[in-house]
């Protein structure tokens, strides 16, 4: 595998580069990202890879990577390829550092995802095409009504999934039916979402914090947050950033509990510790 991506790099610079130095910066479910270096030569670059298998999940994460370029940290890409199993990305170099995120960082993630969530100009919710979160599809036929696009498509097709898997956490109908009256009277912008905004899928630059991973669609903006409340114990400097470009709307706190029940669900496919939570989010919003 290495031998062909540094022939299909070196055919790519028009010179020679060999893979000298190989260095694992963020692993995750399906893909994986490495520094690569050439020290004879003095040259770097960051590497994604993906096995052929995810090949699909590739190109949209490849693909929306790109449409948020404007608004997010997003390393240019000099190099698609792929070898008899893999497929890859090859970045222009970018520093990354071995440290966790800072308050300025996360100061600014916030307010760069308040101008994303600013500048959409879509009329309903949904997609062009499903996405995936992790491994798993994410549905996006495009709806008018929040209310039904959110209680269907989110949390109805997550509690199916589970139920296939033999995990009965809640009759569907009964709560897909509840979410939809509590989201009946919001008719939220819809917003270009990146979908997984998880500190586990961050890459600490030095021109910003690059999350690597995504699952894009146009929602409420309230369900991003609803991620980083789910998953990060303070985030409290980067909803000072947020804020500061787009206060959130009256009623936040509310739908922030029944949003947080999808990135629970959704991590509950990875960590059975997770359905603890998942019940006591279900109770949470069974009593608003």
């Amino acid at each position: 595998m290495w031998q062909s991506i540094t022939k299909q790099i070196s055919e790519c610079m028009d010179t020679p580069f060999t893979i000298e130095k190989r260095q694992l910066l963020l692993h995750n479910e399906d893909s994986n990202y490495y520094r690569i270096t050439d020290q004879t030569r003095d040259i770097s670059f960051v590497i994604r890879i993906t096995p052929k298998s995810l090949s699909t999940k590739f190109d949209i994460v490849t693909r929306n990577q790109a449409l948020m370029a404007d608004w997010l940290t997003s390393p240019k890409i000099i190099l698609y390829g792929s070898t008899s199993d893999q497929c890859f990305v090859v970045f222009q170099p970018f520093e990354v550092k071995d440290a966790q995120p800072t308050s300025d960082e996360w100061y600014d993630l916030g307010k760069r995802f308040a101008g994303m969530h600013k500048n959409c100009q879509q009329g309903m919710y949904g997609w062009e095409e499903d996405t995936y979160i992790f491994q798993q599809i994410q549905p996006n036929r495009w709806q008018k009504n929040w209310a039904s696009f959110f209680s269907e498509q989110r949390i109805g097709w997550q509690l199916q999934l589970h139920e296939e898997k033999g995990k009965h956490l809640i009759n569907i109908s009964d709560m897909t039916s509840v979410i939809h009256r509590l989201l009946h009277h919001h008719h939220p912008e819809p917003c270009m979402l990146h979908g997984q905004l998880l500190p586990d899928n961050i890459l600490t630059t030095d021109d910003g914090l690059f999350l690597p991973d995504n699952a894009c669609y146009c929602g409420d903006r309230e369900l991003d947050l609803a991620w980083l409340a789910a998953f990060s114990p303070d985030q409290t400097d980067f909803m000072r950033g947020y804020q500061e470009v787009w206060p959130l709307p009256h009623g936040h706190d509310v739908r922030q509990v029944i949003y947080t029940l999808y990135p629970l669900l959704v991590q509950l496919h990875n960590d059975p510790v997770v359905e603890t939570r998942v019940q006591h989010q279900i109770a949470l919003i069974l009593a608003i």
